[in-house]
């Protein structure tokens, strides 16, 4: 079934791009009022393009450009260098790892928007920062003080209600732009989940359902402060501050078998609440010293601080009542501090120079304790490697080139090398150095304005988890996973093509073919432990036991191909109606370490799909659409345990909205309108998973039901 949606989906996308005479029928474009110009690698959308969409703010403008889509970078990673999205205001990117893309441009007000343009190749007065793709959003000069708002509330399938409120102004004086936003969050969704365990036999021999009460609150603050001294001089803070509350209440209920049918034996009870905090700033700094040199300053640090539990899982026996407790307290503290420098030199309209260097500081303070109650004695469970801290001094040094060879052709090339050191202290103690090359050229060739070619070679290196440096345990499954002190990145080289093809205004289609060798697979690898029994000359009556902890695996391969299609369906007689398409292949390969066999790696699903629909009626001033997410399912190879996971019938939302009132646009939707949940089969062994003894098999559904919502958010 699930091999027929991918066909189907990828029939209606092709048939979508081959027989719509949108493609074809070019006359009939040219005869259209100008909404788009192409011009040099740029894309220019004018504000009446978007009309259609009765856009309140910027973001539902960038929405609405084919062929894009936004881009926040890679968060995840410490530092700057990765860190950089593909959205620029005003040709300079808006953000340094403080505040989210999303929110940035939910704060421009759709009427400030002089135009958009989606830079579709390298040029010398970009930096593309390893992307495809950039907009930059042209805020019109004398914007003055603006405010934006968004409302939301929410009802889970449980009938609970919560709400999200955000809200920001920007006020300017002179040659001084200053921002204020507040984010305040409480939601609370209900899961659901069933399980039922099998013996080697398949006879079943438990099962369990189990509500699980979630919550969530969160208050965040920010400040923008944008000041130009002079022309050539300009200068942007970004402070940021958040606290956060998490946590759930959860009951359990078992059920074994007993003369054929299933007698209640039991009910287990967790509760937990975890809290934290986060602050940071940024600083970026910009002096034109030319024409054609710049100097930028970046500096950031982040500090975060959070306390997880007691978390308290109580089993309480059907007959006698309370039976035994496991109780897990953790809390940690994470710190990152980054200063960059960079020079820009752009000698003439063809070439670009860009060379700078980053270093950076990290730390992460991890603690954690387990202990079991059996209500009289209370004993602490001993896990290898849960109290520890890692520390990580990082520098790295980068030039990039852009040369736009002719009409046609441009090159960037850039080399990045990176210098580390990682120090592990606590139940872990040794400090690594690492140095890696990073080198990188892309090839774009433009056909003509509605067909480009792009050819990339690059090689990447993943950054250390350090949360990988640690022990960690899960109650509900009964596993823990060791920490790794040994543990090196995965390095990549990359092959990848892409042809975008756009048609009308309105249309795209993006192929790309991409080929992945990865040095030292980030997986889990098998940690073997023998425990004597006391006689040494005698290991017959030796216990071994497997554990997993995450580690490298070996090189391995990733053959990708991404589709993208965003087209308009008026000539399907679906008036003002636009549907995108999302199609991805992920094949996968590694040898795997315990049973030598070539296997997909863990946790990649083979196939994603996402359709996004959506119709205007300009007219009503009204529009409806629906979006529609699904994927494969995904396996996990574990040291004693192989588990396949999916998601059933995948995720629709539907949504209904309106601008006709306040200025604002209002949309009332239905989330997970079919929610079947998310699927997993794992399989335990006797063992190694290598020697195929069953143990057990557990199979779970667990989901959250539809979630219903009333948003209005706009502009003042």
């Amino acid at each position: 079934m699930r091999g027929n949606i991918c066909n189907v989906a990828l029939g209606v996308a092709i048939a979508a791009l081959c027989v719509s005479p949108s493609l074809a029928q070019t006359d009939a474009a040219a005869q259209a009022p100008v909404l788009v110009q192409t011009a040099g690698g740029i894309s220019t959308y004018s504000p009446d393009f978007f009309t259609p969409y009765a856009p309140v703010t910027a973001l539902d403008m960038i929405a609405r450009v084919p062929g894009f889509s936004l881009n926040g970078g890679d968060q995840g990673r410490r530092g700057l260098g990765d860190s950089f999205g593909n959205l620029l205001v005003n040709g300079q990117r808006p953000s340094n790892k403080s505040i989210g893309l999303g929110t940035v441009l939910q704060r421009i007000a759709a009427g400030d928007v002089e135009r958009i343009e989606l830079i579709e190749e390298p040029l010398p007065q970009y930096e593309m920062r390893g992307h495809a793709r950039l907009a930059n959003v042209i805020v019109r000069e004398g914007a003055g003080n603006s405010g934006s708002y968004l409302a939301r509330m929410v009802q889970s399938d449980s009938g609970r209600l919560g709400f999200v409120g955000d809200a920001s102004y920007t006020m300017v004086h002179g040659n001084t732009e200053i921002t204020g936003g507040l984010l305040v969050e409480t939601v609370g969704h209900r899961f659901l989940r069933n399980d039922i365990t099998y013996g080697a036999d398949g006879a079943a021999v438990e099962r369990s359902s189990a509500s699980d009460q979630r919550k969530w609150e969160l208050i965040d603050l920010s400040l923008t402060v944008q000041h130009d001294f002079t022309a050539n001089d300009r200068l942007r803070v970004d402070l940021t501050g958040d606290t956060w509350l998490w946590g759930f209440d959860e009951t359990r209920r078992f059920e074994e078998p007993v003369n054929g049918a299933f007698e209640y034996v039991g009910t287990e009870v967790g509760t937990t609440d975890n809290n934290g905090r986060n602050y940071g700033i940024s600083a970026n700094y910009t002096r034109d010293h030319t024409d054609s040199i710049t100097l930028t300053t970046i500096v950031l640090a982040n500090r975060e601080k959070w306390k997880d539990g007691p978390t308290d899982f109580s089993f309480f026996d059907a007959n006698s009542g309370f039976d035994s407790s496991v109780l897990i307290s953790a809390a940690g503290e994470y710190e990152e501090t980054a200063l960059r420098q960079t020079l820009a030199w752009d000698p003439n309209e063809r070439h670009s120079l860009e060379v700078g260097a980053e270093i950076a500081l990290n730390a992460r303070d991890t603690t954690l304790d387990i202990f079991e109650f059996d209500g009289t004695t209370l004993s602490e469970v001993d896990l290898a490697i849960s109290d520890t801290r890692v520390e990580e001094e990082r520098a790295e040094v980068f030039g990039s080139h852009t040369w736009t060879i002719n009409d046609r052709y441009s090159l960037d090339t850039g080399l990045r090398w990176e210098f580390s050191e990682i120090t592990q202290s606590g139940d872990a103690n040794q400090s690594r150095t690492f140095n890696y090359p990073k080198p990188s050229a892309t090839l774009n060739y433009r056909l003509d304005d509605q067909n480009r070619l792009r050819f990339t070679a690059r090689r990447d290196v993943d950054q250390l988890s350090f949360g990988k440096f640690a022990s960690n345990i899960d109650v509900r499954d009964d596993t823990s996973v060791l920490g790794n002190p040994n543990y090196v990145p995965q390095r990549t080289w990359t092959l990848e093509g892409e042809w975008t093809r756009r048609f009308s205004n309105d249309g795209s289609f993006t192929l790309t073919v991409g080929h992945d060798w990865i040095e030292d697979l980030d997986d889990f690898i098998v940690v073997r432990s023998v425990n004597d029994n006391g006689t040494p000359a005698d290991p017959s009556d030796d216990i071994v036991s497997f554990s997993d902890a995450p580690g490298n695996i070996g090189d391995g391969t990733n053959f990708r191909v991404t589709m993208e299609l965003e087209t308009p369906l008026d000539d399907f007689w679906l008036d003002n109606a636009v549907l995108d398409v999302f199609l991805e292949y992920y094949g996968t390969n590694v040898t795997d370490p315990l049973s030598g066999l070539d296997r997909p790696w863990s946790g990649f699903r083979e196939w994603e799909l996402r359709l996004d629909y959506r119709q205007n009626f300009p007219e009503l001033q009204m529009a409806w659409g629906w979006d529609y997410f699904w994927l494969s399912d995904g396996e996990v190879y574990r040291a004693t345990e192989f588990r396949e996971v999916g998601n059933s019938d995948g995720d629709l939302d539907v949504y209904i909205e309106t601008t006709r009132w306040f200025g604002a646009t209002i949309r009332a939707g239905v989330d997970g309108v079919f929610d079947n949940g998310h699927d997993r089969r794992r399989t335990s062994f006797t063992g190694s998973r290598a020697d195929g003894v069953v143990a057990s098999i557990e199979d779970r559904n667990m989901k959250r039901g539809p979630t219903t919502y009333l948003q209005i958010r706009g502009t003042f």
